[in-house]
């Protein structure tokens, strides 16, 4: 498909169709919520289902290869558009954090100044300025309870799936890594875990009735079976610590039979589910033992974006660090070089025009986007944690308290765990993430503009045991 047939396309479905089905969506609440679980289940799709590419260059590898437009953002121009059309005097134009994440991008893109290829600096401008449009529409379409309600069903239904998709590559297909409908095992592990606990939490809170707690721990087992089955060490252990954390924290609500029983029954199905996958995790084990050098590989690739940090304050280039770190730029390429040469291997030039990306969240953004990129997405990441930490204090046992509460957790680990991935990066683990953080900023919206009563519809209007701060 050339790019013109693309663009007439990709234009009109921002434009037109998306705003339209807006103005339909704002006159049925149902099909509102179909549509908000429909934006939920997104970033679990085949990857070829969501994204359309103006300029692509296929052979190069980093946040982007082309100008990106992505269905998930054309869904939630909809939500957006649907909260616009209400006329219920919700809607806002910029939801609490969207200012600072724009300050991000912009910051991220002066390093367009010392860029090797400014047209590459673009593609991620585009790519991730255009994607604050899906926290926007999360932002606007969690509204009450039934709307927490589909986003949990949503969730379970994709992490089911996955986990179906998993266990046929597993023992039909013959696959021992297995990745589902991701590019690799390790961002869906992370997306697992991420939309795991929040449906942990939200079965454990008192007001959940029986048939959808059940539904809810569904679709946590089908994450922690899916996690298993990637063999992916670093996602089962963020799992288990963030599981302990969801348990603990409604722990501290008070010991319930509900508690007690979901807590013995998972620790029975987690020995069960290990003891039949003990196999995988020891041969993972045992080659990731043998393999040191990779261990190595990512320090001397972090030296190599140290460099480009020391040389360049505000970056080589967003979306320029494959570019940076391979021939013909010798100055950061040698460093893998002289690396292979210690080793005593001999040096081909050719095998060093597209040297590998640093695995690292953080010292990919030191190194493309400088200290004032970095400085300020860490700023936004901490605000997230912030209101997360917010919205679980302020509705602490309501259903909406145990899901901040969760998502408390899983952005922490998420945050921590990006110190050696840098899937928040790829577009579905993105959209994903930002998903979340449109609810968390919601939370906070209604926690600091709505008054918590007994009576009354809406989203956080709870019996609670404590007061709502009052409005900051």
């Amino acid at each position: 498909m050339n790019d013109f047939v693309k663009a007439a396309i990709i234009f009109p479905a921002y434009l037109v169709v998306a705003p339209m089905l807006g103005w339909f969506l704002s006159r049925n609440r149902m099909l509102e919520r179909a549509t908000l679980g429909l934006l939920v289940t997104m970033p679990s799709w085949f990857p070829g289902k969501l994204t359309l590419m103006l300029g692509s260059v296929e052979f190069y590898r980093g946040h982007t290869k082309g100008f990106e437009a992505s269905l998930i953002e054309i869904v939630a121009v909809a939500l957006i558009a649907s909260s616009f059309f209400r006329r219920d005097g919700t809607f806002r134009w910029f939801p609490p954090g969207t200012w600072l994440y724009l300050l991000w991008c912009f910051l991220c893109c002066l390093s367009l100044v010392s860029a090797y290829n400014k047209t590459y600096v673009l593609m991620a401008a585009v790519k991730f300025t255009m994607v604050v449009l899906i926290f926007m529409g999360a932002f606007h379409a969690l509204r009450d309870d039934d709307d927490l309600r589909v986003v949990c069903y949503s969730l379970t239904f994709s992490l089911v799936l996955q986990a179906l998709v998993c266990l046929k590559m597993r023992y039909l297909d013959g696959r021992w890594q297995v990745h589902g409908w991701f590019e690799h095992q390790n961002p869906m592990a992370m997306w697992a875990y991420l939309c795991a606990l929040p449906l942990l939490a939200v079965a454990l809170a008192p007001r959940t009735n029986r048939r959808d707690t059940a539904v809810y721990l569904a679709g946590f087992a089908a994450a922690g079976l899916l996690i298993i089955l990637t063999v992916s060490r670093g996602a089962l252990g963020a799992f288990a610590v963030g599981s302990c954390a969801v348990v603990g924290m409604a722990a501290a609500r008070g010991i319930t039979m509900k508690l007690a029983g979901i807590s013995a029954v998972g620790a029975l199905g987690a020995v069960v589910v290990s003891l039949v996958a003990l196999d995988s995790l020891f041969m993972r084990m045992h080659e990731a033992s043998s393999r040191e050098e990779e261990h190595d590989l990512r320090a001397i690739l972090n030296q190599q974006s140290k460099a480009m940090m020391l040389d360049h304050p505000f970056g080589v280039g967003w979306n320029n660090f494959g570019i940076a770190n391979s021939l013909p730029v010798e100055r950061y390429a040698s460093i893998l070089m002289d690396w292979d040469e210690s080793r005593g291997f001999r040096l081909i030039e050719e095998n060093y025009l597209a040297n590998p990306l640093t695995e690292s969240l953080y010292w990919l953004l030191l190194s493309e986007n400088g200290y004032a990129g970095f400085a300020s997405l860490v700023a936004f990441m901490l605000l997230t944690l912030w209101w997360a930490l917010r919205g679980m204090a302020g509705f602490w046992r309501a259903p909406s308290g145990y899901f901040t509460g969760a998502l408390l957790v899983a952005l922490a680990i998420t945050y921590m765990h990006g110190t050696v991935e840098r899937v928040l990066t790829q577009t579905k683990n993105l959209s994903m993430w930002l998903i979340f953080c449109g609810f968390v900023a919601r939370i906070e919206h209604d926690r600091r503009t709505r008054p918590v009563t007994v009576a009354g519809p809406g989203l956080f209007r709870a019996t609670l045991n404590v007061p709502l701060p009052a409005r900051a």
